[in-house]
């Protein structure tokens, strides 16, 4: 499991150059970060928040992408690069979503299909 994680996180770094370099001043997309994934979810682990969105999106079995912000200095920065003050930070395609609101997560990923 470590292994996978950390080819997973080399993946995530490599991934992340090439969206900074790409997205200049415009902001991070969900899409920039993973086009696989309906969904982008920037968290920490002490975030109670992002442990209950965590369980919604796994209950509503949607297919997303976390990143954990305190993993590395390389995964905060992105965090940061797609307007990050906080967590939980959710993009949903170019739709940023600051805090814990299944309302606001049910609407963007209705206005993404």
């Amino acid at each position: 499991m470590r292994f996978g994680t950390s080819v997973l996180m080399v993946g995530l770094l490599a991934l992340s150059a090439v969206v900074l370099w790409r997205s200049g001043q415009q902001g991070v997309t969900a899409t920039d970060i993973s086009p696989e994934h309906e969904l982008v979810f920037f968290s920490a682990p002490w975030c109670g928040y992002c442990d209950r969105a965590r369980a919604w999106f796994d209950d509503q079995r949607i297919d997303y992408l976390e990143i954990d912000i305190e993993s590395s200095t390389d995964a905060n920065r992105l965090w940061r690069d797609a307007g990050g003050r906080g967590v939980p930070l959710v993009l949903v395609g170019d739709e940023r979503i600051a805090g814990y609101s299944i309302d606001a997560y049910q609407r963007a990923l209705q206005s993404g299909l």
